[in-house]
């Protein structure tokens, strides 16, 4: 699956504590690993991304390692079977307590 890499992102928050806390919180699919193609390095942030469709307006939060998440602009593929959660918090975090966030 193609995305692009989303630049000025890092200022974004949300109450998960982490982009790949969110990620893990609200995806039903569970890896270490980056998400790119090609690449064997645990994943280390959430990466915002958007579809390689020029018309998707949506940005999502995928499992990346800091290199991978570093190629700011860039078209990535990623795995077909990879879970896009939504980076949108009044979708998700932002409209849980606290307290319903953490998967045990």
């Amino acid at each position: 699956m193609k995305v692009k890499n989303l630049n000025g992102t890092s200022q974004n928050i949300c109450k998960c504590g982490s982009w790949l806390q969110h990620w893990k919180n609200f995806g039903s699919s569970m890896t270490d690993d980056c998400v790119a193609n090609g690449c064997s390095n645990k994943a280390e942030v959430g990466g915002h991304v958007k579809m390689g469709n020029p018309s998707s307006m949506g940005w999502y939060i995928v499992p990346l390692c800091k290199s991978c998440n570093g190629k700011l602009g860039q078209e990535l593929y990623i795995a077909d079977n990879t879970e896009l959660v939504s980076a949108n918090i009044s979708e998700t975090c932002g409209k849980v307590g606290l307290a319903g966030l953490f998967k045990l």
